[in-house]
């Protein structure tokens, strides 16, 4: 499986599926939450001697912005994230999380980066 699908099964369950690439949805359509968006801010490949390993030992690196209507739902749901990205092998290594309020939307937001680090052993591939 691709990262961003194995993103969405690992986390889509703790949100309704409601899990979106770059953008929650815009209006017209109203969003509902809690919700999850996720977006892929860089790729870096890892080079060595015999070239790079595509995307299989590339380290990319992932924004979760978990949103919800209370300070207590979107804390418990990045305590969930936070398990839920703890199962990946080679593992998602959580780099920064920022919290904020939005008062346009009445929402709370949890800003979680991380990065995940590829390996060039088969067998170490996300769930």
């Amino acid at each position: 499986m691709s990262l961003e699908a194995d993103l969405f099964s690992a986390l889509k369950s703790l949100v309704g599926n409601r899990m979106s690439p770059d953008t929650f949805p815009q209006p017209p359509a109203v969003p509902v939450w809690p919700a999850i968006r996720y977006t892929f801010v860089s790729n870096v490949p890892f080079v060595d001697l015999l070239g790079d390993g595509d995307d299989e030992t590339s380290e990319p690196h992932v924004q979760l912005d978990v949103v919800a209507t209370s300070f207590s739902a979107v804390r418990s749901l990045r305590l969930q994230v936070m398990a839920a990205m703890r199962t990946f092998a080679p593992p998602a290594i959580l780099q920064n999380t920022t919290s904020e309020y939005d008062s346009e939307t009445k929402t709370y937001r949890e800003i979680m980066e991380y990065s995940f680090f590829g390996s060039s052993d088969s067998g170490n591939s996300p769930p």
